[in-house]
């Protein structure tokens, strides 16, 4: 196991080009949550059910139930109080391991983010995103920033000029990554992560999906690319009618599976639902955990998900918990998964008999 040290940093130099030197770990073995994923509930719908939590509370929830780090927004864990809350996360057990600000909370940002034709706006989101990358370096000791894409894209049609959009999001995040790499230089950059999401909030994001968001890394100048990746999340991928496993080959295909954010929901384009890993369809669970095996996938994984709507008190963390274990159980079940066989399977293009060595491995039944 490679844990982070002062002499490792997030990248290093492959064959001359720069690629993630993230801390690696035996795949289930480090899980992460975000601070947001415990609390009082609530929302449009459903009624506040449970009280809030002091980040104490949060950190030892957690550690219990199998955590090793956490993450944060900035309006959760901000700059001023960012040493404090870094202390009690140490105190805790746990480490920090990823980091994003709050590009859609904010006024100013209800519209767009990197994409508004306003420069006011796309320059406090850039702001935003520096002063976290700062906190994230110094003070967290952070391995990942994320960029959730947020509120970036359209509600209504023809409200932004759609080629000029794609291009403000790539010029936005070249400007950052420019800045990151002169102030920190690319040995102590962070691996900056893309999160898409086809909607919600906004009707149509940008980008909506792996293959997006590559698009607009490739819009970047060709140095820059090595440093931005992406943090594919299960229930973003299945509301644009993706297979999730799917999009996980494809960023570790371009060698920028830099993170994961894992959940469950009902795998039809609906919203963002976030229920615990391997709750709604167990079977998927284990296509996505295998993947990640097959990938080569040794980081930490994410857990997105919140507390069911009528969880009480005492079940802040069983979401996150429950994600845990069904990670682990869907593990188990890829070692019933004869790699040998499925190689043969795969080669002669046998469906029925994949079909059938994929329901024996989840069952755990001839």
């Amino acid at each position: 196991m490679k844990e982070k040290e002062d002499s490792i940093m997030p990248f290093k130099q492959q064959d001359g080009v720069w690629a993630p030197d993230l801390p690696e770990y035996p795949l289930g073995t480090a899980f992460s949550a975000g601070d947001w994923n415990q609390g009082p509930g609530g929302g449009r719908f459903i009624p506040e059910m449970r009280d809030g939590l002091t980040l104490a509370q949060k950190v030892e929830n957690m550690r219990r139930v199998g955590c090793t780090h956490i993450e944060f927004h900035d309006t959760e864990a901000p700059r001023a109080q960012a040493k404090q809350f870094t202390q009690i996360v140490h105190d805790g057990g746990l480490k920090i391991h990823m980091c994003t600000a709050n590009l859609f909370r904010r006024p100013e940002f209800v519209g767009s983010n990197f994409a508004s034709r306003d420069a006011k706006v796309r320059k406090a989101a850039i702001e935003y995103t520096k002063d976290y990358i700062e906190v994230g370096i110094n003070i967290f000791d952070a391995d990942v920033y994320v960029y959730w894409n947020g509120s970036n894209g359209i509600v209504i049609p023809l409200s932004t000029d759609y080629m000029g959009a794609y291009k403000r999001t790539a010029e936005s995040l070249q400007e950052i990554l420019e800045w990151m790499i002169k102030t920190y230089g690319a040995e102590k950059a962070l691996c900056f992560a893309f999160e898409p999401k086809p909607n919600e909030p906004p009707g149509w994001s940008i980008p909506a999906d792996v293959g997006e968001a590559m698009a607009i890394v490739s819009m970047l100048p060709a140095k820059l690319q090595p440093f931005i990746g992406f943090n594919p999340e299960t229930c973003h991928s299945q509301m644009g009618g993706k297979r999730y496993a799917m999009e996980l080959g494809l960023a570790a295909s371009l060698g920028k599976l830099f993170y994961t954010h894992l959940n469950g929901g009902s795998e039809n384009p609906k919203f963002d639902e976030d229920r615990a890993f391997g709750d709604i369809n167990f079977s998927t669970a284990v296509e996505i955990v295998y993947t990640l095996k097959e990938v080569g996938y040794n980081y930490v994984v994410g857990m997105d998900v919140q507390p069911l709507p009528g969880d009480t008190n005492e079940q802040q963390a069983e979401s996150i918990a429950r994600s845990i274990r069904n990670f682990k159980r869907a593990l188990a079940c890829c070692e019933r998964i004869d790699n040998e066989e499925l190689t043969a399977l795969r080669n002669k293009g046998d469906q029925a008999g994949i079909a059938d060595l994929f329901s024996r491995a989840v069952s755990g039944v001839e």
